[in-house]
């Protein structure tokens, strides 16, 4: 997966009924192969989708790294979900709702939706993205988030 020269599946994708996880594979595999590009792994919204399934960067990278189908890791990282069919989805719908305004930010800067990125002025948005980058890659790997 190289995130220098498309972006990642769309947010709203799904695999083994989890929204977001496609997504996240994307991420992991770029992360993996060095081709993250502007993309940050784990971002904000990687954190918080693992906290709402109670997982870690640590469950889900061996799982990618080894397994070459989104259906395999997602039945993989089903086993390390805590949680029932029943709590996931409502762990997933509200996930969605919470974030809701940067999912649209999301689908128009990776050109989902027509539309204006993130409100930020030109001369802030690269070195607040550098600095975001950099504190994303101290998060990756980690055994909590």
């Amino acid at each position: 997966m190289d995130l220098r020269e498309h972006p990642p599946r769309r947010w709203s994708d799904t695999t083994a009924g989890l929204i977001w996880l496609p997504r996240l594979i994307d991420k992991v595999r770029a992360f993996q192969a060095g081709t993250l590009g502007a993309y940050a792994y784990p971002s904000a919204l990687d954190q918080s989708f693992m906290r709402h399934l109670r997982i870690t960067p640590a469950q889900i990278e061996p799982l990618v790294r080894e397994m070459t189908s989104d259906e395999a890791i997602g039945a993989a990282l089903r086993q390390h979900i805590p949680l029932t069919t029943e709590e996931i989805q409502v762990r997933c719908a509200a996930f969605q709702a919470k974030y809701q305004w940067a999912f649209a930010v999301l689908d128009r800067d990776d050109g989902y939706t027509r539309g204006v990125g993130y409100p930020l002025p030109q001369c802030l948005q690269r070195p607040l993205w550098r600095w975001y980058q950099r504190w994303s890659a101290q998060k990756a790997n980690a055994t909590s988030i």
